[in-house]
């Protein structure tokens, strides 16, 4: 391209098609009289030929060049010169206005179809579009009429809402009064009620008081009734226990007339004499001693659940059978023997006390009246399944002991066992207070003592098994450092053990 203004006239003319785009837009926005698909047509039409001359004339131009300038002068020529240099500074731009120049080409073009096409599209649809304008009229009138209509309708409820609030407004300020009249009279009413709970709560801490002097004094005449009831059974137990004694009194008495009547006319001798009255020191306190049995050793009930636990043993060994029949020696009140019974297992008992033989001979029991020692030394040997003592051991001397121990080994089958319970000294309030309850008792029998005892006459198996420990309830908690442990063994240990040994 050579140096010529041609820059600058197309800066220049695409600056006046941009002025006239705008002037002809204006003129066709501005057109009255005419219908809508006419001005369509001709602002669309004419602005767009426009146009396309224009750029087409634009585009030759560029191709073509500026012609060769006439002769110039000496300004003119000093201005060239300028011209030249400032179109080499600004050469790099031809390429983009040429770019430019062909897009707005290309772009007007497809306006121009799609306004052609928008042209045919209207000249056809026109007559029908016009209608629907009309229509499209219509209906906003009719819609800015019903509107006009709702403004008004709701300027009228806005006045009639501003009514009802102003008379919901009375209406509230009225209740709100009564309200807080209702809530003057609820404080009131609070305010008397906590006044009545402080004078309930003092008469309750007044009540409370006088609850727990009542339940002092309810516990000391339950304490008191407990003692007269006690009593009562004692004085109940004591008037049985004269009662059978003054009936063997009297069996006693018929025995001595008789046997008196038989030998008169003659004289008793001083040893039938003598005899007698042995009999009646031996017996004399019988009664008592089944009275105090009665108060200390336990109900017949509670003694039978401890003995319960010899059954299985019994079990285990066949204990119990024709074959293998058990004694029981000072068997007292029978409780063992009745438990026996109870589960069908053969035995039998010996006792010296004529009120307990009775009372037992009463109850259907298989006892003979007699001493322990005599009897079991009177039976064939190997003739029993086991024997059985309990708590006698502490009321013979040790030499019979011993003789027990050895006349048991005698009567036993093979395979039969011995059984010796008597208190355990090892706990403290049994070895320092309650052995000393019953006053026939001799001496205390440590355990590993009788147990050594029982192996070194001839026994296999000897163990000690230990008995009625105290509750839980009454022993010291653990301390952590084994000094609460160490004295529940010595207080609250158990209170008896049984030696078992069996024969080999």
């Amino acid at each position: 391209m050579s140096d010529n203004a041609t820059g600058i006239d197309v800066v220049q003319l695409t600056h006046d098609v941009r002025e006239q785009i705008s002037r002809r837009s204006g003129q066709a926005g501005q057109m009255d009289g005419q219908s809508m698909e006419d001005r369509s047509h001709i602002t669309s039409t004419e602005t767009l030929g426009s146009i396309n001359d224009e750029i087409d004339g634009l585009r030759l131009q560029i191709q073509r060049g500026e012609p060769s300038p006439p002769v110039l002068r000496l300004r003119d020529r000093l201005g060239s010169s300028v011209k030249r240099r400032l179109y080499r500074f600004l050469w790099w731009q031809t390429d983009q206005i040429k770019a430019l120049v062909a897009l707005t080409l290309k772009r007007g073009r497809e306006e121009k179809n799609v306004l052609d096409a928008l042209s045919e599209r209207i000249d056809r649809e026109g007559p029908e579009t016009h209608r629907l304008v009309l229509e499209c009229k219509r209906e906003i009138h009719k819609n800015e009429n019903r509107l006009k209509e709702l403004e008004s309708a709701q300027l009228k409820l806005q006045a009639a809402e501003i009514e009802r609030n102003v008379h919901a407004k009375v209406q509230w300020d009225a209740e709100l009064a009564s309200m807080r009249r209702e809530l003057a009279d609820l404080r009131a009413a609070l305010e008397k009620f906590t006044e009545v709970s402080h004078r309930l709560d003092t008469q309750k801490d007044q009540l409370a008081a006088r609850l727990a002097e009542l339940r002092g004094r309810l516990d000391t005449e339950t304490a008191h009734r407990e003692q007269l009831a006690a009593r009562l059974s004692e004085l109940g137990l004591f008037t049985h226990q004269t009662r059978t004694s003054l009936s063997i009194q009297d069996r006693r008495l018929g025995l001595f007339l008789e046997e008196a009547r038989k030998r008169l006319p003659g004289e008793l001798g001083q040893d039938q004499v003598q005899g007698m009255a042995q009999e009646h020191k031996n017996h004399r306190y019988d009664t008592v001693y089944t009275a105090f049995e009665d108060v200390f050793r336990g109900s017949c009930e509670e003694i039978k659940s401890r003995q319960a636990v010899y059954l299985p043993l019994l079990e285990k060994h066949g204990i119990g059978s024709p074959a293998m029949p058990l004694l029981d020696l000072g068997c007292g009140r029978g409780e063992w023997l009745a438990l026996l019974s109870e589960h069908g297992l053969h035995a039998r008992g010996v006792d010296r006390n004529d009120d307990m033989v009775e009372r037992c001979q009463s109850s259907g029991l298989a006892v003979t009246k007699g001493e322990a020692l005599p009897y079991l030394t009177s039976l064939p040997a190997a003739s029993l399944g086991a024997v059985t003592t309990f708590h006698m051991v502490e009321h013979m001397p040790f030499d019979d002991v011993l003789a027990l121990v050895d006349e048991s080994l005698r009567v036993l089958k093979p395979g039969g066992i011995l059984i010796l319970e008597t208190p355990n000294p090892q706990n403290i309030l049994v070895g320092a207070h309650t052995f000393y309850l019953d006053p026939t008792h001799l001496k205390p029998l440590p355990s590993p003592m009788l147990r050594f005892f029982v192996e070194a006459r001839g026994f296999c198996d000897a163990h000690v098994l230990e008995l009625q420990p105290y509750p839980e309830t009454v022993r010291f908690p653990d301390d952590g450092k084994g000094v609460a442990n160490r004295l529940n063994d010595y207080f609250y240990g158990p209170r008896d053990y049984a030696v078992i040994g069996r024969r080999p």
